[in-house]
């Protein structure tokens, strides 16, 4: 009996020993398949973004292509764009004018110019469109109201001969397909030539000036000497007469 007491007390004593261990190996499971299930779950959220980057950088290379394959389409108006830039820039041409502004879709920025001679006016569009309308009868252009118009999608030029009506008034549309249009307005000077018509106008009205200029710098002395000297000389030409009768008259009633 003492022998199966004693074998009681040591079998409850082995089974409350292993039971700790028991709990430990338990909680020891579960902090692992938590630590699995954090983990698996943080991968699927980095895989959702490197998938959303990966469609933006594919919606980016998509219209790089659409960018290449436009370029590659307009590659010779390109390259003549080029080219014609080039020639505008060239150290022989003289240009007395040049301006940078940019301008709003379905607006108007204007201009005007007076000086006389043969000119180019030259506008590039730096970026969106810009068209170039002139007029020498209407100050503030439109695409209604003008005279001479360049309106492509490229370099747009205009010349001015020097029989040309001054001032020549100069209007920049901006093409309302664009928000902004940037844009740089070149003045290129071709020909000092004027027209006859102008070189007139131009030296009568020198001339007038020099005939006013003269006449404020004369004296009022000066200018009533004119008239003196007419009375003058018409009071000698009345006493010369006389005195031809008088000698007449005598020269009669002797030989009478």
């Amino acid at each position: 009996m003492k022998i199966c007491y004693n074998s009681s007390f040591i079998f409850y004593a082995i089974c409350f020993s292993l039971l700790p261990l028991s709990f430990a190996f338990q909680r020891s499971k579960i902090d692992s398949t938590t630590t699995t299930t954090t983990t698996t779950t943080t991968t699927i959220i980095d895989d959702d973004d490197s998938k959303t980057e990966l469609n933006n950088e594919n919606e980016l290379e998509s219209i790089d292509d659409e960018y290449i394959d436009e370029s590659k389409y307009n590659k010779a108006s390109y390259q003549h764009e080029q080219e014609l830039l080039a020639n505008i820039y060239a150290p022989n041409r003289t240009f007395i004018s040049m301006h940078d502004d940019r301008i709003h879709p379905s607006n108007f920025s204007y201009f005007t110019f007076n000086r006389l001679g043969t000119y180019r006016f030259i506008l590039i569009s730096l970026r969106g469109d810009a068209d170039l309308y002139i007029s020498t009868r209407h100050k503030y252009v439109t695409y209604d109201n003008y005279e001479y118009s360049s309106c492509t999608c490229g370099i747009d030029e205009i010349l001015t001969d020097y029989n040309i009506k001054r001032p020549i008034y100069i209007g920049i549309y901006g093409y309302s397909r664009y928000q902004t249009s940037h844009y740089r307005l070149l003045i290129e000077l071709v020909d000092t030539k004027i027209s006859m018509d102008e070189t007139i106008i131009e030296q009568s009205n020198n001339d007038q000036l020099s005939m006013s200029s003269q006449e404020q710098q004369r004296s009022p002395i000066d200018r009533k000497n004119p008239s003196v000297t007419i009375e003058g000389e018409e009071g000698r030409l009345h006493l010369l007469w006389n005195i031809f009768l008088w000698i007449l008259n005598f020269l009669v009633e002797v030989l009478a």
